[in-house]
C-alpha cells in the first residue's frame, strides 16, 4: 500500500489523522505513518524507501520543516512534500515552495481538502516516474552542493545538468526538447549528451554554434536550451539562452530578471534561479563561500 508520512510535533495529530483517513486506509488508497520532528521523519523514510508523500508542519523542535525539505532531497528526491503552516505566514510558505515543496495547506487543517490533495499528489507520483524522470534524478545526484533542482509538478521533457569545468568554473545548463518525429525521451538524451560534451570541449560555445552542430546530427532535433557559467573566485554569473528560459537574481526578498548580456556579481546568500518557463522546472544556484 502507498505510504504517506505525517510530521508534526503535536501528539494529537496522529489520532486525529487516523480517524479522518480511516476510510482511505481501509480501502487501500494509502497508509499513514507518523513522526514528531524532522529527525524522526528521516529515520522513517530510511526504513520505508517506497514512501511517496510527506505532509509536514514547518515549526517543529529539533529539526523544522524547512530543514527537512533540504534533507529530503538527499534522502529521496522523488518524494513529494506538502507543508502545513499558520494562516497568513507567507514568508514561511514562500521559503518552503522555494525549497521544493509540492503544495501547502494552512491551519486549521481542512482534512477533506488535505485528503483530496494527498490523493492528487499520489497520482502525480505514479504518472511522473518515466525513465527520463529517473535519469534526471540520477543527474541531480552529481550536482555540486550549491545547486538545487526543483523538478516540475507536471510532466515535461526538460533536463538539467551541471559540472565543474575546473577548480574555478561551474557550468550549468538546461535542455527543453521540442516536438519532432524522434521520440521525446530519445531526443532529450541525444541533445543533453551532445551539449555536455560540446561544453566540456568549448565552455564558450555559442547558441548558434550548438544549433548547427545539432542539425548535423539530425535536422529533426530541436530544443530550447540555456547555458550558464559561474566563477567561484569572483562570484560572477553569466548565461546565454535560446528559447523558453529565464534567469532571476534573488537578493534577500528582492528579485530581478537578468538579461543574457548581463553579468551578475553574487554575494554570500544570493541565489540565481534558472527556469524553464513552460514547465516550471528550475535550477537554483546559491552563492557559497
Amino acid at each position: 500500500m502507498t505510504k504517506v508520512l505525517f510530521v508534526d510535533d503535536e501528539p494529537d495529530i496522529e489520532l486525529l489523522t487516523k480517524q479522518k483517513y480511516r476510510k482511505q486506509v481501509a480501502e487501500g488508497i494509502f497508509d499513514v505513518l507518523f513522526a514528531l520532528n524532522g529527525e524522526e521523519a528521516l529515520q522513517v523514510i530510511k526504513e520505508n524507501p517506497d514512501l511517496e508523500v510527506v505532509v509536514t508542519d514547518i515549526n517543529m523542535p529539533q529539526m523544522d520543516g524547512l530543514v527537512l525539505l533540504d534533507k529530503l532531497k538527499e534522502a529521496n528526491p522523488a518524494i513529494k512534500t506538502i507543508v502545513v503552516s499558520a494562516y497568513g505566514d507567507t514568508n514561511m510558505l514562500r521559503a518552503a515552495m522555494n525549497k521544493g515543496a509540492y503544495d501547502f495547506v494552512t491551519k486549521p487543517i481542512n482534512f477533506t481538502e488535505l485528503g483530496t490533495l494527498i490523493e492528487a499528489t499520489l497520482g502525480l507520483c505514479r504518472n511522473i516516474k518515466t525513465s527520463l524522470y529517473t535519469y534526471q534524478l540520477h543527474l541531480a545526484t552529481a550536482f555540486p552542493p550549491r545547486l538545487d533542482l526543483n523538478y516540475p509538478h507536471q510532466r515535461a521533457i526538460v533536463l538539467w545538468d551541471a559540472f565543474e569545468l575546473d577548480k574555478e568554473h561551474l557550468i550549468a545548463f538546461g535542455v527543453s526538447v521540442l516536438p519532432s518525429p524522434i521520440p521525446s525521451e530519445l531526443a532529450a538524451s541525444i541533445i543533453h549528451g551532445l551539449l555536455r560534451i560540446s561544453l566540456q570541449e568549448n565552455p564558450e560555445l555559442s547558441c548558434e554554434a550548438f544549433e548547427k552542430k545539432l542539425s548535423l546530427v539530425n535536422p529533426s532535433l530541436k530544443a530550447h536550451f540555456l547555458i550558464s557559467q559561474y566563477h567561484k573566485g569572483t562570484h560572477a554569473f553569466s548565461f546565454r539562452t535560446r528559447g523558453e528560459f529565464k534567469v532571476t537574481h534573488r537578493v534577500g526578498e528582492d528579485e530581478a530578471s537578468l538579461n543574457p548580456s548581463q553579468t551578475a556579481l553574487l554575494n554570500l546568500g544570493d541565489v540565481v534561479i534558472l527556469e524553464e518557463m513552460v514547465s516550471g522546472t528550475s535550477l537554483s544556484l546559491s552563492c557559497l563561500k
